[in-house]
Order: structure tokens, then sequence, then C-alpha cells
């Protein structure tokens, strides 16, 4: 398979590389730190931000439109890192992000109303895509494809670490100190995050040798053989939005006070879940992965619904938490599985750009049916864009699976 997939890229004009077959390489610890620390500078705020937004005079249609201007900037980005990313460089764009990031961190204590809060939660959003997609396309670049879900797997957990850590040091930071104090530990933490990314090392990523013509630049920012992956990972951002978003505000109404535990659950069910599947889904059982993780959104999103106790929280954010560590990265697999090797930031962009889409239109139609009817029925709702990513995969993607298997069995 993957002799076949060099051959390929050199009768397209594309220079290839060797890589090890292990995992664990400089670089790629020193991505996973990058994005450990980055991905806790943005969940410190996520959860906490909604309180914020009340406590200078916004509401739940705010939460939401503040929330989807973030993922929609960064789902703006997304495409043009990922042309950035292939035509001009991996480290340079990661790091042109990064101070982007900085930037916006330390605005974040200027934001006083709902108009300058969104906008800097824009900037912030476009900063985010663009680094995240320049990251995730070296660590693809740093990772053997025999071992691509496993790598990706190991490499989600530091997103899953960060998520079960950083929520609850923001309500606490936030508890005994109020904003300022949450918002300049975003900033260290995001200085942290472009240290990091300053000692990562360029690889030796493939460039375009062909003299055939250019094509559009829509054609060039995204990749088709990644559309179908990123169409699942639409619909189940979508329902992931209620969660981001919402969780908070749905534990206060219930007189739930610790709601930074429902995150904790939720990332540990992630660390647990990422590399078993990676590795299941490497070895064949794609199908069955995706299946299992469905399934635990489902049960995990009902439960959410009956919850009235911490005890059902936690249970809820378990199994949502299993859903996600078994979708998501199996789905980023598949995303740049078939893409070919100078595509692959293309292919990466797109794959995010499916997932804040769905996070950022999905938290402003929350909003909406919160405040039409109630945080219980809104979670219930989330079952119809679960339903319909399940219904795209195994209609779409299944079948095409297990003939690849079957055919080729590498």
């Amino acid at each position: 398979m993957t002799d076949g997939l060099a051959k390929d890229l050199k009768g397209e004009g594309v220079q290839t590389w060797g890589k090890p077959s292990y995992i664990w390489t400089r670089n790629f610890t020193l991505l996973c730190l990058a994005n450990f620390v980055l991905f806790m500078s943005t969940q410190m705020l996520f959860p906490s931000l909604p309180g914020y937004l009340f406590e200078i005079g916004g509401n739940q249609k705010d939460v939401g439109y503040v929330t989807g201007a973030y993922t929609i900037s960064a789902m703006v980005m997304r495409p043009f890192a990922g042309w950035l990313v292939d035509r001009h460089g991996r480290k340079s764009t990661m790091i042109l992000g990064m101070v982007m990031m900085l930037t916006a961190s330390l605005l974040y204590t200027h934001a006083g109303d709902v108009s300058l809060m969104t906008l800097l939660r824009s900037l912030h959003g476009l900063a985010f895509g663009m680094v995240s997609t320049a990251i995730g396309t070296i660590v693809v670049d740093s990772l053997p494809i025999g071992r691509l879900s496993e790598g990706m797997g190991y490499f989600g957990l530091t997103s899953s670490l960060s998520m079960a850590i950083a929520p609850i040091i923001g309500f606490s930071l936030v508890g005994k100190s109020g904003y300022p104090l949450l918002f300049l530990g975003v900033s260290l933490l995001t200085v942290l995050a472009f240290g990091c990314s300053l000692l990562v090392q360029g690889t030796n990523a493939p460039i375009r040798v062909s003299s055939s013509p250019a094509t559009g630049i829509w054609s060039q920012m995204f990749e088709k053989s990644a559309l179908i992956p990123s169409g699942v990972m639409f619909f189940l951002a979508v329902v992931y939005g209620s969660v981001l978003s919402f969780i908070a505000l749905y534990a206060a109404e219930r007189g739930i006070a610790n709601i930074g535990l429902f995150f904790t659950a939720m990332a540990l069910a992630m660390l647990v879940s990422r590399p078993m599947s990676g590795r299941w889904a490497d070895g064949g059982g794609i199908n069955m992965v995706l299946l299992i993780g469905h399934l635990a959104l489902l049960i995990g999103m009902v439960t959410t619904g009956f919850s009235s106790i911490i005890t059902h929280f936690l249970l809820a954010g378990a199994f949502i938490g299993l859903g996600f560590g078994f979708c998501l990265p199996t789905l980023q697999a598949l995303a740049v599985r078939d893409s070919p090797v100078h595509r692959r930031g293309a292919a990466t962009g797109t794959f995010f750009v499916a997932f804040d889409l769905g996070i950022g239109l999905g938290t402003i139609v929350w909003g909406y049916v919160a405040a039409a009817t109630s945080y219980q029925i809104m979670y219930f709702t989330t079952l119809l864009p679960l339903a319909l990513a399940g219904t795209i995969y195994f209609k779409l993607i299944a079948s095409v699976n297990r003939r690849d298997l079957s055919e080729d069995p590498c």
C-alpha cells in the first residue's frame, strides 16, 4: 500500500521522502506538547466565557453568536491555511498563527461588551484555524502511513487531556480572582505554546514539480477525497457545539455547581478511547470503531437530556468522550488517508472546516432552540444531526472500507 502510494505520487510529479516506522519522534513529541498547551488556553475559555457574557449584559443568543464567531472564523481560515501550508511551508504558517493567537489572547481584558467580544473571538478563531491546520499537517507528515490512525489517536490525547484539566482550572481562576486572572492565564499558556512551536523542525514536505496548469484557487484549498469523512464530522460537530457552549448553563439551571467535572469525565474517556480506537482502525476495524462511537454519542446525549444530578452528568460526559474519542481521530485519518501527500494541508483544512462549521452553526442554532424551548429539549434535538452523521457514513463510506480491506489487507 505504501509503495503504491509513493509510486502514484512520483507519477504526479511529487517528491516523496522516507519516514521512520515509529511514532514518538522528537518532532511529534514537541507537536504534542505545543498542541496540549494551545488547547489548554482555548479550553479554559470555552466553558467560562458564557458566564462572562451574561456578566457584561449578554443572553443565550449572544452565547451562540460569540461561540459561533470563533468557530466560523476558524472555519473560514482553514482552507486558506491549508493552501499556505502546502505552498509556503508548514512551520512558517504555524508561527504566523501563533503570533496571531498571542495577540488575541492579550486583548481579552479590553473586551468589555458583547460586540467587542464577538470581534475578538473572531480574531482568535482565525488564528486558531491557521495554527491547528499547520500543526495537524506536520503531525501527519511525521507519522508512518501504516500507523496513521494510531498516531492521530495519540496526538488527539493532548487535546483530551487539556479538556480534562483546563475547564477546572478556568472555573477555579474565575471563582477565586475573576475573569482578568483567567485571561492572564490564557496569555501565559499561549506564550508557552509559541515557545514549543519554535523548537519544531520543519518536515521535508513534498513539493510540486509538475508543470501542469494551476487549477482554481478553491480547488487548491479543498481536497475532494476528504469531503465525505468531513461531512460526517460536520454533523458530529453540530452535536458537540451543544455540549461545548451550553452544558455549563444547563447544569446551572439544574443546580449543579461543579460542572467542570463533566469535562473531566469526557476527557478521561477520550484518553482511554483514542489510542484504542486508533490501533483498532489501523487493524481493519474502521467501521466497527465508528459504529461504537456513534452509539456511545447516542447514549451520551440522551443521558444529558435526562440529567438532574452530578452523577448523571458525569455518566453522560463519559459516553460523549468515548464517542468522540472513537470517531474524531478515525474520521480525520480517513480524510487524509487517500489524499496525495502534497495535498495533506488541503485535506486537513477541509476536515477542520467541516468541524468548525458544525460547531459554529450548531451553537447558533442551539441558542435559538434553547431560547424557544428548553435546554433539555435542545439536547434531545441533537439526536437529529447524530442520526444524519451515521447515515452518511454507513451509506457512503462503510462499503468502500470493506472493499479496500478485501482488496488490500495491508
